[in-house]
């Protein structure tokens, strides 16, 4: 299945609420080739939105479970804000495209200081969009459970609050409206939290939970190895998934 027109898309709309939030027309661009395939990288830096990022990634190789050929065609997102109260947006979609084609990937966020009722307005929507294609959206919220959490964390730094995009090729529209919906949705949030006064305490758990994901992608994370193996330089996927600054 061809998603090119769709992840540029939603490529285009994440862009440009990273510019509108930030007052820029600033976009940092970089494509990366390697030895099969390429990975297309887009940042914007801000006052709002520290760092949000938007990649795109094409692989041909073999499935590393199953040992087929396969196409990964993938797209990801990925912000940083200021505000704590704004949560981080964790956003992979991938179409493997093999023997059949299937979804992968996963809408979620971490929450970090997020308001209880932001976090209810994500769920409520994307569990309504589920249920108006019969898809049941607890199996796929609870396939979210724990996927960032390494075993000396006593929480995960993701709210299981999506759903893991573990999908068929027929529930397709289903993959199309929930990427639309769930950039729309975190988009509101920002608009809504982006002058919210915030504790230190808050600034705090924000620097925690950034330092938990950078060491969750460098321990953990098979994708993220196995793109470094296939010759794609950590600067450049750091640029992608870490925070631009950390403090301990």
């Amino acid at each position: 299945m061809d998603m090119g027109s769709y992840y540029q898309e939603l490529k285009e709309k994440a862009l440009e609420g990273f510019k509108r939030f930030n007052q820029t027309t600033q976009v940092e661009v970089r494509t990366v080739p390697f030895s099969v395939g390429s990975l297309e990288i887009s940042v914007v830096r801000g006052s709002v939105l520290e760092k949000a990022a938007t990649a795109r990634i094409r692989i041909k190789t073999k499935n590393p479970e199953t040992g087929e050929d396969t196409q990964f065609d993938v797209f990801q997102i990925k912000t940083y804000p200021v505000n704590p109260t704004i949560p981080i947006l964790l956003f992979n979609m991938e179409n493997r495209a093999a023997q059949k084609d299937r979804f992968g990937g996963f809408l979620d966020v971490a929450p970090v200081a997020c308001r209880e009722e932001d976090l209810k307005f994500l769920q409520t929507g994307i569990k309504k969009l589920t249920e108006k294609h019969g898809v049941a959206y607890e199996p796929l919220r609870k396939k979210l459970i724990d996927i960032y959490k390494m075993d000396h964390w006593v929480e995960a730094a993701n709210a299981a609050i999506g759903i893991r995009l573990d999908l068929s090729i027929e529930e397709a529209e289903l993959v199309r409206e929930a990427g639309m919906m769930w950039v729309e949705k975190y988009f509101t949030i920002v608009e809504k939290r982006q002058n919210e006064s915030y504790s230190r305490a808050h600034e705090e758990l924000m620097n925690t939970v950034r330092a938990r994901i950078m060491e969750f992608y460098r321990e953990k994370d098979m994708s993220f190895s196995i793109i470094q193996k296939l010759g794609v330089a950590l600067e450049n996927m750091a640029l992608i998934h870490f925070a631009p600054t950390i403090r301990y």
